[in-house]
């Protein structure tokens, strides 16, 4: 312990130790580099998790379900739907039936749209459902065979309200040959805004007995599984066909049904994190050359501490373990401060706006009598972006290897410094220095 007290305590001497002829200590300006890159980075994955979350949970909830389950024959009876959700794990079981149409209020243009076809207790069978729906107007009332509840954005572009009118075009038929179209009139009972735009655009809630006069519904009857653990799909998958050995069931996982838009989002945060990893590139090659100037300015004092014993493994110790005070430094400040960013993104922009609008406003009464008046300033203004505020999670693991990670390129580039410490030689340094 003794002798590795020495070593502890030379360390903390270079970490708070000035540079020959400077005023400020280099290892500072390695800790902020360090903080930065921490900050950054998980203020933005927070981000990116925020809204990737969002649009995960939004689908799942409202639309793909955990488990897409379909029959080869007849039609799920109502004994065999509640003992399916009697099985562990299952949380909800829906019937639906999507069909592809064109809707229009009593004065616009037709626009495309899917309807989906749910029980009239759907509410009741399925709450996640309302509750990520958000219903903004009237409520999820699908008891009347003409009762539609439609998105924020399509009832906008239809320019209809609740209890409006709207009129659902669609093709149905046996086969392709034999496709005729159907009109069906409906009132509009709810209006929701999940914050998903294509939800909002281009979804509608019906009746699954209105909806079998716009489509075959028989032959494309889904049975939406939600379940406690969404993780656990596969377990769940293998229950359900375990208790229905006499049923031909095709079950599709979350993963599988839409595993074209998660990847697209795990690369997209995978590059990301690449990008962003390249700050502690940087910090770390400034490492370097901090602590291989400081191993040259220190070269008197490391051939005093070899002739009185110290090895040469012994003095890099030293500055591994100052790299690993500016990786530790760093990362702890740059943690707490990024969580902080992450948990008040919307306090930080809005306070962002104030400064430039306030700093806008005096610039403009300033030349007021030379230039026009501008609007305000807005980093994600409602006009631009779909959202009302920015949405940040912050994983923990993700936090963890973030912390790690700066650390981590903090002793390595402390490390390939140190190897210079090797070849000086004690009894050189003292004849000539």
């Amino acid at each position: 312990m003794m002798r590795f007290g020495w070593i502890l305590f030379i360390a903390r001497r270079y970490f708070r130790s000035k540079r020959r002829n400077r005023g400020l200590a280099p290892s500072i300006l390695s800790v902020a580099g360090i903080a930065i890159g921490v900050i950054t980075l998980i203020s933005v994955l927070g981000v990116m998790n925020g809204f990737q979350l969002g649009f995960i949970n939004d689908i799942l909830a409202i639309s793909s379900y955990h488990l897409r389950i379909t029959t080869d024959g007849a039609p799920l009876g109502p004994t065999e739907l509640e003992r399916m959700r009697k099985i562990p794990g299952v949380s909800a079981v829906v019937p639906f039936a999507d069909v592809q149409t064109m809707i229009s209020g009593g004065y616009t243009e037709f626009q495309p749209a899917v309807v989906r076809g749910v029980p009239s207790d759907a509410a009741r069978l399925d709450p996640e459902l309302v509750r990520y729906l958000h219903l903004v107007a009237g409520g999820f009332d699908l008891a009347g065979d003409r009762s539609i509840v439609i998105g924020e954005q399509l009832a906008a572009a239809l320019g209809v309200g609740l209890g409006d009118p709207v009129s659902v075009v669609s093709l149905g038929g046996p086969s392709f040959n034999l496709l005729s179209p159907a009109s069906l009139s409906f009132t509009v009972s709810g209006i929701f805004k999940s914050g998903y735009y294509d939800f909002d655009q281009s979804l509608c809630f019906v009746n699954l007995d209105a909806v079998r006069a716009l489509g075959s519904p028989a032959d494309r009857l889904v049975y939406g599984v939600k379940l406690v653990d969404r993780f656990q799909d596969r377990a769940a998958a293998e229950r359900i066909q375990a208790a229905f050995p006499a049923r031909s069931l095709s079950i599709v996982s979350w993963r599988t049904y839409n595993s074209a838009f998660f990847d697209a989002l795990r690369m997209e945060k995978l590059m990301m994190t690449f990008l962003l990893c390249l700050i502690f590139l940087v910090v770390a090659v400034n490492i370097q050359h901090f602590l291989k100037r400081a191993v040259y300015e220190r070269q008197e004092e490391i051939g005093i501490l070899r002739s009185v014993g110290a090895s040469p493994q012994a003095m890099r110790a030293v500055f591994v373990l100052d790299g690993l005070y500016i990786g530790a430094l760093g990362g702890v400040i740059g943690l707490v401060l990024g969580l902080l960013v992450s948990d008040h993104i919307n306090a930080i922009f809005t306070l962002v706006e104030s400064i430039v609008n306030a700093v806008a406003g005096l610039l403009s009464w300033i030349l007021s009598p030379f230039t026009p008046a501008g609007g305000s300033f807005a980093l994600f203004s409602p006009a631009y972006f779909y959202l009302d505020r920015v949405p940040s999670r912050v994983l923990f693991h993700e936090a963890l290897l973030i912390f790690l990670f700066a650390v981590f390129s903090s002793v390595a580039a402390a490390y390939l410094a140190s190897r210079r410490v090797s070849e000086i030689k004690p009894a050189e340094v003292l004849r000539y220095e």
